[in-house]
């Protein structure tokens, strides 16, 4: 008889401390919910008004957005901040108020606010620089060339400075939006059958010291026969515009078809005095193939932090005088970084570029060979 009244007591034991655990759970769990719901909304509405009045607009209007609650408190009195002032509106001109969407996205790790079009996207839905077709990754992002940076003519691959932003948001902040390093990796080889040349655009990228810097190489091969026609021609029609938006200013220009004309196997390295690039100019021969005229650049694209940073605005055309500014060796910048070396990166373009030259279809002369 003892032993059942144990056995009971036991069991009732074993029921009651389930109950008084499930009854904890409960109540950490209501605790939980209290300590993530916002602190303000037990507040009067009036002491909610008082604290939006002390605000900045651009504040108060993000305040008014956090939650329906604020929405249905304070109305829509701040929300004029998000758009432009009516004189400084035009038709040709956004009119959502930029700072306002970028204050609002701060605290939206997968988003963005879109330098473009001043509207908040996802970051993953931003297109890769080789990957851009009509618009950069929502339909009202339209192509503006303006503010595109294109390392060669009619090349697919342009960069957009939101893409350098979020390369560099990734990169700073360590959480992966889908837009790594690789995004930036690039290589193209075209032909062009009417002269037989063949061109190659190679590009590798690195951060440093948290800035997006570009190693790109351009390799343009020559048929054998048409080599002295030809390279004479690039000499002389200006391929130093092939190198950055600057190369007709002061000397550059004359110095670059030098370079070519010395039919030097050596490297020599010119910095831009307006823009943020390194770079160099020679010549390898290819056997057969031909011979080819090599330009390697190193860019620096900045922080991404800012579409008026100088750093990004000299690329695209606007005039800035970076011999002003403290002199940095962008190439070594580059090169002292772990990655493909220098030696690596030519190797594996100049076989990519004789590759696909041996498969391309080519009016070619007797001395020619493929």
């Amino acid at each position: 008889m003892m032993d059942r009244i144990t056995q009971t007591a036991r069991t009732d034991a074993v029921v009651m401390a389930k109950n008084k655990s499930t009854a904890h759970n409960h109540a950490v769990s209501q605790e939980q919910r209290k300590s993530t719901s916002t602190a303000l909304l037990p507040l009067p509405a009036e002491i909610i008004r008082m604290i939006a009045k002390l605000l900045p607009e651009n504040y108060a209007a993000c305040f008014t957005l956090c939650s329906r609650s604020m929405k249905e408190i304070l109305g829509d009195q701040y929300l004029k901040a998000m758009k432009n002032p009516p004189h400084q509106t035009f038709n040709f001109l956004r009119k959502v108020e930029m700072n306002f969407v970028a204050l609002l996205a701060k605290d939206l790790p997968q988003h963005f606010a879109c330098f473009e079009c001043a509207r908040i996207h996802r970051a993953r839905t931003i297109k890769w620089p080789n990957n851009i077709n009509d618009h950069l990754g929502c339909v009202q992002c339209t192509r503006s060339r303006q503010n595109i940076y294109c390392l060669m003519f009619l090349s697919p691959f342009e960069i957009h400075f939101p893409q350098v932003y979020l390369a560099a948001k990734q990169h700073r902040s360590g959480i992966d939006i889908g837009f790594p390093l690789e995004a930036f990796r690039h290589q193209e080889v075209t032909h062009d059958q009417s002269t037989n040349v063949t061109t190659l655009l190679s590009v590798d990228a690195r951060f440093v010291s948290n800035e997006l810097l570009l190693r790109s190489q351009t390799w343009v091969l020559v048929p054998r026969s048409q080599k002295d026609r030809i390279i004479e021609n690039i000499a002389h029609d200006r391929l130093s515009t092939r190198v950055c938006k600057h190369s007709a200013r002061d000397s550059l220009e004359f110095m670059v078809s030098e370079l070519v004309r010395s039919k030097s196997s050596l490297t020599r390295t010119v910095q831009c005095h307006h823009c943020w690039m390194d770079f160099g100019i020679r010549q390898k021969h290819c056997g057969e193939a031909g011979t080819a005229i090599i330009i390697t650049r190193w860019i620096n694209l900045g922080a991404g932090l800012d579409p008026k940073d100088c750093k990004w605005q000299c690329h695209i055309g606007r005039k800035c005088l970076r011999h002003k500014q403290p002199l940095v060796n962008i190439q070594k910048a580059f090169e002292d970084q772990e990655g493909l070396s220098m030696e690596e990166f030519t190797s594996g373009n100049y076989e990519k570029l004789l590759s696909e030259r041996r498969n391309q279809p080519s009016n070619r002369g007797p001395d020619d060979v493929a």
